[in-house]
Parts: structure tokens; C-alpha cells; sequence
């Protein structure tokens, strides 16, 4: 029987060995008020919308976004939210301002786009670590295989493949929303920065800068 620490150690180097550069967290609120079945629920339909926008009617013949989805509770286990990673099937920063815009229209319970998380990936290794932290807690249950997609044939954009996608991206965001997001993600990566550089700080015992 392999303990919850092997589990974890198994699901990390397997987060590692596939390709995926952007990561996130989708939030609900309010927090302790939502359950998991509902919540569950929202993203699949979130997940869904985000394919057809990529992918336009292609979604339908199997293209969507890679990811890998995990489930975290929270310390008090009443604070379900999802962390994933994903493999960019544009450019980062557009992805993740359409992402984190198509999931604050989503649901009257999904998060405000400050509370989400979306960036392009600085380290992978750190980012495998934090998706896989609550596996002992949760199991490989942790894992959403549900919500998660692996593409296994090539989505070939051509000339007019790509200009029917950018017009997805247009309509699906307005430039008032797609500013907003932008405002969001500096936020977001200066944020992430600055943890980084804490917590090699707290490791050294020096200042980072």
C-alpha cells in the first residue's frame, strides 16, 4: 500500500514530466458556504466555455486546453478551491487575462478577478510542489481526472483558424474587461514575486533580492 507521502512524491514527478507553463487557482465564494457537488459542477461548465472560445467548434471534435486540475479543501477543509496547470495554447499573458475573465462571469459564486490566480509559471518545480501539497490529506483523489485534459493530437492553426480565434478572444472579453484583467495579472506576478523572494529568505536567513 503506498502512504500518502509516496503518493504524493509519485503525483509530483508525474505533474513534472508533462508540458504546461501557466498555473492557477479558481476560487468561490463565499468561502464555507459553497459545496464541493455545486462548485464541481460550475467548473466543468467553466472548463467547457474556455475549450469553445480556444477552440471554436473544433472543442466539439475533442480539442481543449491541456490541463491538470487539483482539488485543495483549506486547512479547515471548508474551502474548496482548484489549483491547476496548463499547457498555453496562446499567448500566456492573453490566457490568462481570458481565463481569469471567462471564470469571474462564470457563476453568481465565482471569485472577483483580484481574488483568482493566474500566471505564467516561474517554477515548475515549486508550482508541482504547492498542486500536490494536500495529497496527504486527500489522497490521489487530490487529482481531478474529470476536469483534466491531456491533448494528444495537434490543434494546427492556420491562417484562418487563428484569425476565428482571435475573434473569440474579442468577443468573450471586452476591452474594459481585458484591462481590467491585465491591471490583475501585474498585481499577480509582482505578488508572486515578492512570495518567492520571502520564502528564499526565510530558507538563507538572508535578504533576496
Amino acid at each position: 500500500m503506498v502512504s500518502s507521502k509516496g503518493e504524493q512524491k509519485q503525483l509530483y514527478d508525474w505533474m513534472l514530466s508533462r508540458e504546461w507553463d501557466v498555473f492557477g487557482t479558481l476560487k468561490f465564494q463565499p468561502i464555507r458556504l459553497t459545496s464541493g457537488q455545486h462548485c464541481h459542477k460550475v467548473l466543468k461548465r467553466y472548463w467547457n466555455k474556455l475549450d469553445r472560445v480556444i477552440y471554436g467548434k473544433a472543442a466539439e471534435k475533442g480539442f481543449r486546453v491541456e490541463r491538470w486540475c487539483l482539488a485543495h479543501e483549506g486547512s479547515h477543509n471548508d474551502n474548496y478551491h482548484v489549483h491547476f496547470a496548463v499547457k498555453s495554447p496562446i499567448d500566456h499573458d492573453l490566457f490568462c487575462c481570458l481565463s481569469n475573465t471567462l471564470w469571474t462571469k462564470q457563476d453568481r459564486i465565482t471569485c472577483s478577478i483580484n481574488r483568482n490566480w493566474i500566471t505564467p509559471a516561474l517554477h515548475r518545480d515549486r508550482v508541482a510542489n504547492y498542486l500536490t501539497k494536500e495529497v496527504w490529506k486527500l489522497g490521489g483523489g487530490s487529482f481531478d481526472a474529470e476536469l483534466s485534459f491531456e491533448q494528444h493530437v495537434p490543434f494546427e492553426l492556420n491562417d484562418g483558424r487563428r484569425t476565428a480565434q482571435e475573434l473569440r478572444v474579442a468577443r468573450a472579453m471586452s476591452s474594459n474587461e481585458d484591462r481590467a484583467a491585465r491591471m490583475a495579472l501585474v498585481k499577480h506576478k509582482a505578488e508572486t514575486l515578492r512570495r518567492l523572494a520571502l520564502r528564499d529568505q526565510k530558507k538563507s536567513g538572508k535578504a533576496t533580492f
